[in-house]
């Protein structure tokens, strides 16, 4: 029998092969546990052949331990060596173009999905309500789609308010437009736009339980891509991402310490060091059906993030809102290791750690101090203010490990820190610069909550794109600019674009007419009163007409050439016209053939 000291010493960390000196009987249930755990990673358990990690227990049989002792010791862990190859893992040089790395997420057989699915739904909308979808149509193809993405990323950095300025030829703002025109119309490019469509509707009945079908198809491609195009460092971050969306959505959250607000919640998984996107998931609500009680649905998101990457290493990143004791000590089960701040409030975390406000306010800047349970380190440090960590990987303590702080008045001061301290400042702001490198327009409206998930997804694409393209050619090459994700994005929307032109139709103007002939004569045209107050401008209503029928789907208010009343009329031509200074309605219909130009 094992006297009572021996029994407090043992950490669950011990080789297996001297258990023989311990009467199992006396061990509490929590370090039985991880001692059955360790037995199994080291013999195998061939009966749990279900089981995703085969010696180890599934995520259902999970039993937390009650972390009921904590002490000064600094205990031993049976830490993993990361030794996984990372970067791309294809072969790529560089002759690779931005379009080649591009391709490795949007890949032609995703594209011919869109482009099926975008004509699918445009036949669809047009056949069952063809007084709203007016207009000849013809189908999309893959080349016109890529120069419609590749559009899109160059609106990203030439920024109008309305899209129609891209096209503007207007003498008067001879400043305003771009070339957009030479590779499509505008009609053309607002029809596309709006048949753009993810999946086959009809099908949606047999996803009821899916409130994320309309983009499945994107989100599960994309998913597979990320993860198998490339290999990230041991350092990843999870977070929290939004994608802007302000309509009427079940799923939509709001998030004050953002700085989008409102939207759509996404978890992301990034590599720390490089920011890229290596898994991720869409929020669409609490499900409590698929919550495991013994971890929580917070604790269970991280898991799922971060599953394929277990047994190599890994050390996970998360703020106050994933970090827990029981996460902790689940991931170092499969030889993950998780390092974030914490909430004094988790289950587990020791409260003699937890320091009061008036004690808060004696202790100095650098001040810290720290507790072990087995493998998790539980530790605090003063800053501004005290902030609570909690890490299975990093050393209490560290000579001479400091960081600077500025001080008002312009001098630095220094401060010792921890190793949790440095690693957590150094690798949790992987998903935030993500999110800026991948930010959405916010300006640019849209009802569809679905386009919304697209775009961000198509931007973190080209992010994920541009970062392979980082480890094959040197972005920040010496006495010439660097690189950048601008660069970039310009490179790929040209590629994209490529050599694409729309065919343009010959444009056969109207014959002249009779009624033409006297009403250009120039002879005896005087205003005189109609007698009505109910009679509406030839030309305005002409020009209404006009811009209608180039604009399927343009509301009457959304229209800029309003229908105006007028109580004048031309004597000779007996057509009611506009005739005040502020209109040329009058003029233009006696001197133009063409007059709603």
């Amino acid at each position: 029998m094992a006297s009572d000291s021996e029994e407090s010493d043992l950490s669950g960390d011990e080789n297996f092969d001297d258990i023989g000196n311990f009467d199992l009987v006396n061990v509490n249930n929590d370090e039985q546990r991880r001692l059955e755990r360790q037995f199994r990673a080291i013999v195998g358990d061939s009966s749990d052949s279900e089981s995703d990690f085969e010696g180890f227990e599934p995520e259902d049989a999970y039993r937390a331990p009650t972390f009921d002792t904590w002490t000064k010791n600094e205990n031993p862990r049976n830490l993993t060596d990361f030794s996984e190859r990372t970067g791309p893992t294809r072969v790529l040089d560089g002759s690779n173009s931005a379009l080649d790395f591009f391709k490795l997420f949007y890949t032609d057989e995703l594209m011919k999905f869109i482009v099926e699915m975008t004509n699918l739904n445009a036949r669809r909308k047009r056949e069952s309500d063809p007084q709203n979808n007016k207009g000849a149509w013809s189908d999309a193809t893959l080349e016109e789609l890529r120069a419609f993405y590749g559009l899109l990323f160059l609106m990203e950095v030439m920024s109008y308010d309305r899209d129609e300025m891209y096209w503007s030829n207007n003498a008067k703002h001879w400043l305003v437009g771009s070339k957009f025109g030479e590779i499509m119309t505008r009609d053309r490019f607002i029809q596309i736009r709006r048949y753009l469509h993810f999946s086959d509707d009809n099908e949606a009945s047999n996803h009821r339980n899916d409130k994320l079908f309309k983009v499945r198809r994107i989100l599960d491609s994309l998913r597979n891509s990320f993860q198998s195009e490339y290999a990230p460092h041991k350092d990843i971050s999870v977070d929290e991402a939004m994608i802007p969306f302000k309509g009427r959505l079940g799923m939509k959250q709001y998030m004050k310490d953002k700085p989008v607000k409102f939207g759509i919640k996404m978890w992301v998984a990034a590599d720390a060091d490089t920011a890229y996107c290596h898994n991720f998931e869409v929020y669409v609500g609490k499900n409590t059906e698929n919550i495991n009680k013994n971890l929580g649905m917070v604790s269970q998101v991280v898991i799922s993030l971060t599953k394929h990457l277990e047994m190599k290493g890994h050390v996970i990143y998360t703020d106050n809102f994933y970090t827990s004791p029981t996460l902790a000590d689940f991931l170092y089960s499969r030889q993950t290791y998780l390092c974030g701040t914490i909430r004094v409030n988790r289950k587990g975390y020791p409260k003699e750690l937890v320091r009061t406000a008036a004690q808060a306010r004696r202790m100095a800047r650098g001040d810290s101090d720290w507790l072990m349970c087995g493998p998790l380190l539980a530790s605090y440090w003063k800053d501004n203010r005290i902030v609570y960590y909690l890490s299975s990987y990093h050393q209490p303590s560290e000579a001479n490990l400091t960081t600077t702080r500025r001080n008002k008045d312009g001098s630095e001061t220094t401060l010792s820190i921890t190793p949790t301290v440095k690693g957590y400042a150094t690798n949790m702001g992987g998903v935030d610069r993500l999110d800026q490198m991948s930010r959405v327009n916010k300006s640019k409206k849209s009802m569809r909550w679905y386009r919304k998930i697209e775009m961000k997804l198509r931007d973190i694409a080209l992010y994920n794109a541009y970062v392979i393209e980082g480890t094959v050619i040197d972005h920040t090459p010496t006495h010439k600019r660097k690189r950048d994700l601008l660069s970039f994005r310009l490179d790929l929307a040209h590629q994209l674009i490529g050599s694409y032109r729309q065919e343009r139709r010959a444009f056969k103007r109207p014959r002249m007419q009779e009624s033409d002939e006297m009403r250009l004569d120039e002879k005896s045209h005087w205003p005189q009163a109609t007698g009505s107050t109910n009679t509406v401008c030839v030309v305005c209503n002409k020009k209404h007409n006009v811009y209608k029928g180039s604009h399927p789907g343009c509301s009457v208010a959304e229209n800029p050439c309003k229908r105006t009343k007028t109580t004048l009329k031309c004597q000779k031509c007996d057509v009611p016209l506009c005739c005040n200074s502020r209109s040329t309605c009058f003029e233009d219909y006696h001197t133009k053939v063409y007059y709603w130009q």
